[in-house]
């Protein structure tokens, strides 16, 4: 009787051990599927980087363009305001247009 009793125990242990390889083998498949999908957010994180660095470099290269122009532009418009509308300069009168050609 005893010796049916301890084949009962070590059969129950050995299906208790097999159930744990299997939780073990799946949790093992779990982890190598986080592992490799650890891999691939590196890798996209890399590439977000490099294309963060890119867009903050052409951003700069706009800002700069952007400022260059808008230099130009109030430099244009004050030039504009230095001259009437019919092309005489601001401040000249049209009699003094006129001397030159009355001499």
């Amino acid at each position: 009787m005893q010796a049916e009793q301890k084949i009962r125990k070590l059969q129950q242990k050995v299906t208790d051990q097999k159930q744990q390889i299997r939780a073990l083998q799946t949790q093992a498949k779990q982890d190598d599927r986080l592992a490799a999908e650890r891999e691939e957010l590196k890798a996209e994180i890399a590439e977000l980087r490099s294309e963060t660095r890119e867009l903050t470099r052409a951003n700069r290269e706009h800002v700069e363009r952007a400022e260059i122009l808008r230099v130009e532009n109030a430099r244009l418009r004050a030039e504009m305001k230095g001259r009437k509308p019919n092309g005489m300069k601001a401040g000249t009168s049209s009699r003094a247009m006129l001397e030159p050609s009355l001499s």
